[in-house]
């Protein structure tokens, strides 16, 4: 199956496609079990702390591993260690699709989430080594984009649509056939590339990193259910801080680094991956603040919320992301970013509108506005990353890329969270009549134990209760959703003022060390717009 160079750089766009399929596997895998949680609790016999960590245990592992996965694949080659990464995912996936208890589960999914880590940073650093002419590497970039939401955005649907016909086994297996083909394929027509300067493997500062990004993850995970003041979480946080100072330490020192932390002198790298964080931080927490209100403030199902964020998304997405190279060609990367980020707080406004009996049509605006907040600001943002580097050191500004979205997503969970509860409690308000001084101050705590409380009442009473819990619920979702808007305007004014109005040029460095298949990255000066 041997190919020359030129037979790969003639055909950049079938390894795309590759790429693209392998990112579709790790991004359906993130959000796919979602739908299948009460399927677990009936044949396995999970509980609630189980189910979180089926679900978590991938995001930890993913987000902890991510540097290391990145430095790996610098060191021993980037299409090898994503095709590695692939077919450990497919054995951890059909492991946990075989297993009986949930103990057992959260282990595959832990070793699901390294894979991911070994797949995520290995298929940007690719495409930016194959696609080395500006305007093409935008576009690639654009369609990367494009696939990375696809994925997470179609896991609950095709888990919703699986589990009405088959079991939550279903759900593992069905990202089997596309690992096979990215696998064989990949091998085809994906080259490799590798940074000589990762002479050697940094041991310590991949063990330094992946347990300080994983002790983070951890802690914003567990604050919202165990407390932020809780011994436990607070322990973790420290000792996430202590690791990270002796990562940044250990990094400074070593002669091979494992993340080379001079990139960060570079202002749009700079300016870019702090906007992505604060940009991630809004929109994850508007977006699963919306799920959350669909279902438990009016009552869809967990499909059909799915289906109901998904489609405008998808919609919007597939729509602008193809013409977003030419906008930023027209209106330049720092535009997009800052301008994206703002869309992403007139999204949460619109979506703060809602009511318990509002229609749906509002609610579909802002998802869609999010979309377009989406497909504006993440290829900017992701192209403004990845080209502040030379081509061959873009493994660890890969890594970066993807670890700023992590940091963000999970952030903007546990404080949409967090503000909710705030909300609720400061508004919830008992019926006069049918509801004892116990119950109600019971109802007052969560809009779970309202309804808990509700059971046990007569019907009349029990509609006037969960009428106000929804309620309450409903207003601290719009507390949440005015906190993002802020944040997300703060985001825009940051990335405004600090990301450059034409891109900066990497610094030189030496010729990279390839296999004879990969496709000759340049290091030099990128173009501007």
């Amino acid at each position: 199956m041997a190919q020359d160079a030129a037979g790969v750089a003639a055909h950049p766009w079938w390894a795309l496609a590759v790429l693209c399929i392998s990112l579709v596997v790790v991004t359906i895998q993130t959000s796919i079990l979602n739908v299948a949680l009460p399927s677990l609790v009936r044949d396995i016999g999970a509980d609630d702390a189980e189910l979180q960590w089926i679900v978590d245990s991938y995001i930890v592992a993913f987000a902890g591993v991510l540097l290391t996965g990145a430095a790996v694949a610098d060191r021993f080659g980037r299409r090898g260690v994503m095709m590695a990464g692939l077919v450990l995912c497919g054995l951890a996936s059909v492991a946990a699709a075989l297993s009986q208890n949930p103990g057992p589960l959260i282990v595959w999914r832990t070793v699901m989430g390294i894979g991911a880590a070994l797949v995520m940073p290995a298929t940007l650093s690719i495409l930016v080594n194959v696609f080395t002419e500006p305007a093409q590497r935008t576009r690639a970039i654009a369609y990367w984009t494009l696939m990375n939401a696809t994925g997470a955005f179609i896991g609950p649907i095709a888990g919703g649509l699986l589990l009405g016909w088959t079991s939550w086994q279903s759900c593992f297996y069905v990202t089997l056939p596309l690992i096979v083909v990215a696998v064989v394929l990949g091998y085809v027509v994906v080259p490799t590339s590798r940074d000589p300067a990762a002479a050697r493997f940094d041991v310590a500062g991949g063990v330094l990193s992946t347990a300080a990004l994983g002790a983070l993850i951890w802690g914003i995970i567990e604050g919202p259910s165990r407390g932020w003041t809780d011994g436990v979480v607070l322990g973790v946080f420290a000792a996430a801080v202590a690791l990270g100072a002796a990562f940044v330490a250990w990094e400074r020192r070593t002669p091979a680094p494992m993340l080379d932390l001079t990139i960060f002198a570079n202002r749009q790298l700079r300016g870019a991956t702090v906007a992505l964080t604060v940009a991630f931080l809004a929109m994850t927490g508007a977006m699963y603040l919306a799920g959350l209100a669909l279902q438990l403030g009016k009552g869809y199902t967990p499909l059909a919320a799915a289906v109901a964020i998904s489609v405008p998304v998808t919609v919007v997405n597939f729509l602008v992301v193809p013409r977003t190279p030419w906008l930023i060609e027209r209106f330049g990367i720092r535009a997009m970013v800052s301008g994206g980020i703002a869309l992403i707080a007139c999204a949460a406004l619109v979506i703060s509108t809602m009511t318990v009996n509002s229609g749906y049509l509002v609610l579909c605006l802002g998802f869609a506005l999010m979309a377009l907040a989406f497909s504006s600001f993440v290829p900017a943002s992701t192209e403004a990353v990845v080209t502040s580097v030379p081509a061959e050191r873009s493994g660890g500004a890969s890594a970066v890329n993807q670890l700023t979205r992590q940091v963000g997503q999970a952030l903007g969970v546990a404080l949409g969270g967090a503000l909710t509860a705030v909300g609720y409690t400061a508004s919830f308000t008992a019926p006069d009549r049918g509801v004892s001084p116990v119950a109600a101050e019971a109802a007052g705590t969560s809009l779970t134990d309202a309804l808990a409380v509700g059971a046990g009442l007569p019907a009349q009473a029990r509609a006037a209760l969960e009428l106000a819990a929804h309620e309450a619920y409903v207003s601290g979702i719009r507390l949440s959703l005015w906190v993002a808007a802020g944040i997300a305007l703060c985001g825009a004014a940051y990335a405004a003022a600090t990301i450059p109005g034409r891109r900066t040029a990497p610094a030189e460095v030496h010729h990279v060390e390839q296999d004879p298949r990969s496709v000759d990255p340049t290091g030099t000066a990128f173009e501007t717009t």
